[in-house]
């Protein structure tokens, strides 16, 4: 099944996506495939790279019927705040943000919002005042690309690295094995950092492109269920899109 498929999200839905290892992939690929129309942003930075994903882009700087109405045209709409120096967009302001939300409830529009930033590394730990997740999300989708499995642990290779190895009491130049993924998912501060309390929180193990990293995925969502995610996801966005697997509570 693909990800809209595994998700099952409320319509119009109101998700949040964080971590590492595919969020934009996912960000994306779940708006196109949703029912209705979806209105994409982030509460961090998108890469210019990354806007072409919907199909078409737009600089909020006021929310009135003139610019809604341009905004309802297309399928996905990509919604953000203005261009940085560094080659990235920002997200909108954040009573900017909320009024969206309120638009998008209106007009029974789908609002996905990128909620995390990981400098394109496949695992990321939460710095101190992050992820950005917005209050109103009902489901939080935390991903984590397998990619890193036996990797040696550096800044290469996780983003935020301090944090990282305080929760996971890996050290830097180690392996970074299945258990310390698990570690970084479970912990308060780790991969359920300030997920709202109403939302359904789902792990998606990205970038599990052989059956044998497949085969260890499963093994460890058990262990997340229990630390209160409700549902786990295991699969490849990039090369598998329709054959996620899905792990209930």
């Amino acid at each position: 099944m693909n990800l809209a498929e595994a998700l099952k999200p409320t319509l119009p839905a109101r998700i949040a996506i964080v971590g590492g290892g595919g969020k934009t992939t996912a960000l994306f690929q779940l708006a196109h495939q949703l029912q209705g129309q979806s209105w994409v942003s982030t509460t961090t930075h998108l890469g210019t790279d990354q806007l072409g994903f919907a199909d078409r882009h737009f600089i909020v700087q006021r929310v009135d019927e003139e610019n809604i109405a341009h905004w309802l045209r297309q399928k996905v709409t990509l919604l953000t705040g203005d261009f940085t120096p560094d080659d990235r967009v920002e997200g909108p302001e954040d009573d900017l943000l909320q009024q969206l939300y309120q638009v998008a409830g209106e007009k029974k529009i789908s609002l996905l919002v990128e909620a995390d930033g990981s400098r394109s590394r496949p695992l990321k730990a939460p710095g101190v005042n992050e992820p950005p997740i917005p209050a109103w999300a009902e489901m939080v989708v935390v991903v984590v690309g397998l990619s890193v499995l036996g990797q040696s642990f550096n800044e290469t290779t996780v983003h935020r690295v301090e944090p990282f190895s305080q929760i996971t009491g890996l050290q830097i130049g180690q392996p970074i094995k299945l258990e310390s993924i698990a570690k970084l998912l479970i912990h308060p501060q780790g991969g359920l950092k300030y997920c709202p309390d109403q939302a359904v929180k789902v792990v998606l193990l990205n970038q599990a492109d052989t059956n044998e990293i497949c085969e260890q995925a499963t093994r460890i969502a058990p262990q997340l269920l229990a630390a209160g995610y409700d549902r786990v996801l295991i699969g490849s966005l990039k090369d598998a899109p329709n054959d996620l697997a899905v792990i209930r509570a």
